[in-house]
């Protein structure tokens, strides 16, 4: 994991959002399963797992689970919350695009809008290393950012000035490289005591269903994520879910 993205969520993002501690989290991944349940198998696969909340909420339907993060922070966090409650899950610290993880599984999430860290190269890299862990039949549900909408519609100004951590938090955009497909940004809070870059990744349903279809993997379900704090679903933040093909 790109050092700057640990910095990231320890000064311009808040880390501990991602945790178990996180009462608004566990909330929203509660009715995020309640949701999505027909779509989850017994073994499950938490790509870009955080602070392991998802683990938490499927505890309960003695579903088996393995989260993975490359954040150091969230690792300890999910391990400290599961060592406290006697719990069986599982979490590896890795990068989810190259670490071997061994096992099959009936589901893979990656959730959180983490697809925003990964851009079309390292997701095709990522596909083709989670081959060994899925079978036909295997679901993928994602949840991400549509960036292409948001430029078209011009919504994109209104998640570049945060205010959930230490204050108000900007972020604000430096450059777009449709190369790389990805946006490089700057944050820097309102002291202005630093400035910290970091890139978020350029996706689309067009773009996801195109690399997850090249993969094997069969277009399934599309809605807009409807957030915990409110009844109005967001227009340019999907969830999708996929389907391995036989």
């Amino acid at each position: 994991m790109d050092s700057n993205l640990v910095q990231v969520y320890r000064t311009a993002e808040d880390y501990r959002r991602y945790t178990p501690e996180n009462v608004s989290r566990r909330r929203a991944l509660t009715s995020f399963y309640r949701k999505y349940r027909r779509y989850f198998g017994r073994r499950v696969l938490d790509l870009a797992c955080g602070g392991g909340v998802l683990g938490i909420v499927l505890e309960p339907s003695d579903r088996s689970y393995l989260g993975i993060d490359a954040n150091p922070d969230m690792i300890r966090e999910a391990r400290k919350a599961a060592k406290a409650r006697g719990s069986r899950q599982e979490f590896v610290r890795g990068d989810i695009c190259r670490a071997r993880i061994a096992g099959r599984f009936d589901t893979v999430t990656l959730l959180g809008n983490s697809l925003a860290h990964i851009n079309l190269r390292e997701m095709d890299e990522l596909l083709r290393r989670r081959a060994e862990n899925v079978h036909p039949g295997s679901t993928f549900i994602i949840d991400y950012r549509d960036l292409v909408g948001m430029f078209w519609r011009g919504t994109w100004s209104r998640v570049k000035v945060q205010s959930h951590v230490r204050g108000k938090v900007t972020h604000r955009t430096r450059l777009v490289n449709l190369e790389e497909g990805r946006l490089h940004m700057r944050a820097r809070p309102a002291s202005g005591a630093w400035v910290l870059d970091w890139a978020h990744a350029i996706w689309s349903p067009y773009i996801l269903e195109s690399i997850m279809r090249s993969h094997g993997y069969r277009w399934v379900r599309r809605s807009a994520l409807r957030p915990s704090s409110g009844t109005r679903a967001i227009p340019e933040h999907y969830v999708e879910v996929y389907r391995l093909s036989s």
